[in-house]
C-alpha cells in the first residue's frame, strides 16, 4: 500500500548531553542522551535492536503519535531511542530519525523555512518542474570501485554505516533529459564539468537540511551536492532555491527508505536479485504499477554485475506533503534497464 502523506522534518536541537553508556536496548559504542519528544510522520519499525533488526511484537510507530525520546545512537545519529508503552520484551525501541520529527527538551521546534539562495545560484523562480527523475544510489556498489573517495572510506571500514543498508541520494533531475545548467554562468559550468566541485559555491542551506543531506547524500563529502544543484537543481524552478530543491529530494528519500524497498535490498545484501522481483517490491510498497516507473542501472565489478542505482520516474508537483507512490504512478512506464544484479555488501 502507498505510504501516507507526510511532511519531511529532521530537527536537530541544542542541549544534547555528553556521551553515556548505552543500555541493553542498543549495542552502539556510544549513546547521546536527550530529553525530548519524537512525533512519527511515517509508520516505521520500532526495533529492540537496530543492528539485528529484532522487533518483538512487530511494533511500528503510529503516524502523528508522539513518543518520549531518550537519545540518539550517537551524536547527530540516524536512530532515536523512544519509549513505546506496552511493547513486549522492552518498551525502549529504536526508530530511524527520518521517520518523524525530533524535538529536544527545550520544547522548541524549528520551523522548516525555504531560504532563497543569492546571486547566480538562486534559480529563476517560475513553475516547479513536474516531470522529474529521482536517482538513488546503493552506496556499497558505488564504493566498490571508488575506494579513494572520501564518502567511501568510512563505509568500507564499517558495515554498520548508515549508507550500508539504505538508499542514498544521487540527485533529483528535471526532465526531459538534457535540461541542464539553467542560467548558470559558463565559468561555473566548466568547473562542474571538469570535476572541480569544491570550487563551486557553498550552498546556503538551513542547519536542519544540511545535517539531513550530509547523511542522505554521502557524496556531499566530495561536494556532490554543489554539482547536483548546479547541473540539475538550477532547472528545478520554484522560489525556494537550493533549500527547497534538497528538502523536496529528502522528502522523497525518507518515504523510499521507510518502505519495503529498503528492507528488501538490505535483506538481500550479497545476493542476486532480478529487476522483475525488485519492481514487484515497488508495486507492493507504492501501489500497482509503481515498479514500471523504475529504471535499474547496473555496473560490472570484475565478474560481478552490481545494482548501482535506481532511477525513479515521477510526474506531478513535489510538495512537503507529496506522496511518492502517487508521483510514481502518474509518470509514464519506462524500461527496467538491466535485468538484475547483485546487491553489494558494504566493505
Amino acid at each position: 500500500m502507498p505510504l501516507p502523506r507526510f511532511a519531511f522534518a529532521v530537527l536537530l536541537g541544542a542541549g544534547l548531553s555528553g556521551l553515556a553508556p548505552i543500555g541493553t536496548a542498543g549495542r552502539a559504542a556510544a549513546f547521546e542522551a536527550l530529553d525530548g519528544r519524537f512525533t512519527a510522520t511515517v509508520s516505521c519499525p520500532a526495533y529492540q535492536s537496530k543492528n539485528t533488526r529484532s522487533n518483538p511484537g512487530a511494533i511500528a510507530t503510529e503516524v502523528d503519535q508522539t513518543y518520549r525520546a531518550l537519545g540518539l545512537n550517537r551524536a547527530s545519529g540516524d536512530y532515536v531511542q523512544i519509549v513505546v508503552p506496552g511493547a513486549p520484551v522492552t518498551d525502549r525501541r529504536w526508530v530511524l530519525v527520518e521517520c518523524g520529527t525530533l524535538q529536544t527538551g527545550s520544547g522548541r521546534q524549528d520551523a522548516a523555512v525555504y531560504e532563497n539562495s543569492n546571486g547566480d545560484d538562486s534559480g529563476r523562480g517560475g513553475p516547479e518542474s513536474r516531470d522529474n527523475v529521482l536517482a538513488v544510489s546503493w552506496q556499497p556498489a558505488f564504493c566498490e570501485s571508488r575506494r579513494s573517495r572520501r564518502e567511501c572510506a568510512a563505509l568500507n571500514r564499517d558495515a554498520r554505516h548508515p549508507a550500508a543498508t539504505r538508499l542514498s541520494i544521487h540527485g533529483l533531475w528535471p526532465q526531459p533529459y538534457g535540461r541542464f545548467y539553467c542560467d548558470v554562468p559558463p565559468a561555473r559550468i566548466e568547473q562542474a564539468k571538469n570535476g572541480r566541485w569544491s570550487a563551486l559555491p557553498a550552498l546556503p542551506l538551513s542547519a536542519q537540511t544540511r545535517a539531513a543531506l550530509d547523511t542522505a547524500m554521502p557524496g556531499s563529502a566530495s561536494h556532490l551536492d554543489r554539482y547536483q544543484w548546479t547541473k540539475h537543481g538550477t532547472c528545478f524552478g520554484g522560489a525556494g532555491g537550493a533549500e527547497e530543491y534538497f528538502r523536496d529530494t529528502l522528502h522523497l528519500l525518507v518515504q523510499l527508505n521507510a518502505s519495503a524497498v529498503r528492507a528488501f535490498l538490505a535483506d538481500n545484501s550479497g545476493r542476486y536479485v532480478s529487476a522483475a522481483d525488485l519492481r514487484d517490491v515497488f508495486d507492493s510498497a507504492f501501489g500497482p504499477g509503481a515498479g514500471a516507473r523504475v529504471d535499474i542501472d547496473c555496473s560490472d565489478a570484475g565478474d560481478r554485475r552490481l545494482i548501482m542505482e535506481l532511477r525513479i520516474h515521477l510526474r506531478g508537483r513535489i510538495t512537503p506533503k507529496a506522496n511518492l507512490g502517487d508521483l510514481m504512478r502518474a509518470a509514464r512506464p519506462v524500461g527496467s534497464g538491466c535485468r538484475g544484479g547483485e546487491i553489494d555488501a558494504a566493505g
